[in-house]
């Protein structure tokens, strides 16, 4: 028994080699991958540039149009409001034209009422004479 004991233990290393090989595999098949997702993550990117351009343009394009629709919600919310102050004067300006047309109805009535011809009395005027007779030149024509 001690010829045993003095023998070592045999040490499994063609298990050791059999797990290196694996995981070298194993990392070279992943590197493989990773390339090749790689190189079509790249032609992806390329096939789509065009596309993200168009999408870029028409985010533009809609920022532009959002600003035009509230520059004109603005325009929109002035005019309303006034139209809103207008439309109050307006009340009390047909208040004012009811009034002054109850008046040219009045003065109307009153001018139809009168006599379409009126007879003036002959006045006579007198005019008293002086003695001493006045002489003017004007200097203008006829004198």
């Amino acid at each position: 028994m001690a010829a045993m004991a003095t023998t070592e233990p045999r040490r499994p290393v063609h298990l050791a080699v059999l797990v290196g090989l694996s995981a070298g595999a194993y990392a070279a098949s992943l590197a493989g991958v990773t390339a090749l997702q790689s190189s079509t993550d790249r032609q992806t990117t390329e096939a789509r540039a065009p596309i993200d351009a168009v999408a870029a343009a028409m985010a533009a394009r809609h920022d532009r149009l959002e600003a035009d629709v509230n520059r004109a919600a603005d325009a929109y919310t002035v005019a309303a409001k006034q139209y809103d102050q207008l439309s109050k004067g307006l009340g009390a300006m047909e208040s004012s034209l009811d009034q002054l047309s109850s008046r040219v109805s009045l003065v109307t009535g009153a001018a139809n009422a009168l006599p379409g011809h009126v007879s003036l009395p002959n006045i006579k005027v007198s005019v008293p004479h002086t003695s001493a007779a006045a002489h003017a030149a004007s200097g203008g024509s006829g004198g």
